[in-house]
């Protein structure tokens, strides 16, 4: 079950490259309508949504509450649905991973396995950069050097 998330985390790719990628792996595991990868990087928060089939989107303004030091784990019933919300970091909270459904409320098994994948999330997705690397500017592009 796991095995299929630390072969994607293996790859040396950025981590808004892996998303899709992840994501698919997760919902294999645990089915979720949309997910949220909020992850804290010197005092921001980098953030996208994934919805399955979609590319990976970036949350409009205030619409991600930062992370605080009382930040818990939880699955609970929210307006039109549920919601998981598992935190991620060794030590202290660097993030969290939120999935949402529409139907069935997640059971205690499933955080069971949610809290694995977390782990193996924190570890995965520290020192890498979370944006790939902008493209080389060409001989022949009409945009001013930098």
């Amino acid at each position: 079950m796991l095995e299929r998330i630390a072969v994607v985390l293996r790859q040396k790719k950025a981590v808004q490259t892996l998303l899709p990628d992840l994501s698919t792996e997760l919902l294999k595991i645990v089915p979720a309508d949309w997910l949220r990868y909020d992850i804290e990087d010197q005092g921001k928060i980098w953030c996208r949504t994934v919805k399955p089939g979609v590319e990976p989107q970036r949350p409009g303004l205030g619409e991600v509450p930062r992370i605080g030091s009382r930040e818990a784990e939880y699955s609970k019933e929210i307006e039109g649905g549920f919601e998981a919300c598992l935190l991620l970091g060794i030590g202290e909270t660097t993030g969290r991973l939120l999935l949402r459904r529409k139907i069935g409320a997640f059971s205690e098994d499933e955080m069971k396995k949610l809290r694995s994948v977390a782990d193996i999330l924190s570890l995965g997705l520290r020192a890498r950069p979370f944006e790939p690397p902008p493209r080389p500017r060409g001989p022949f592009d009409d945009q001013p050097m930098i």
